[in-house]
């Protein structure tokens, strides 16, 4: 099998790193801000090592991310708020 490389670009993304703990839950994620998720940001679990890529609006369609992130059903409503918070604007762009 021959690979053929398409495109290829390069970016400086702007991660953040999250250890946040609920009453029962603690939780560690990567937020990835690219110019190329088209308005998303790749949300990681380093718990479950799975990634979702997310934007405010999907945050109330819990289905698509909660699992895959490992948070618990208790603790979804924090998340909520807590991703529409950091999933507002693209934050990656004014740093560069």
């Amino acid at each position: 099998m021959k690979l053929e490389i398409l495109s290829e670009q390069k970016e400086r993304q702007l991660l953040h790193y999250f250890c946040l703990i609920s009453n029962n839950h603690r939780y560690d994620l990567i937020i990835s801000y690219s110019e190329h998720f088209f308005g998303k940001a790749m949300v990681t679990s380093i718990q479950t090592g799975n990634m979702v890529l997310l934007c405010q609006e999907d945050t109330y369609s819990d289905d698509l991310w909660a699992a895959r992130l490992g948070i618990e059903v208790e603790d979804i409503p924090e998340f909520q708020e807590f991703f529409g918070l950091v999933l507002q604007t693209a934050p990656f762009q004014e740093q560069y």
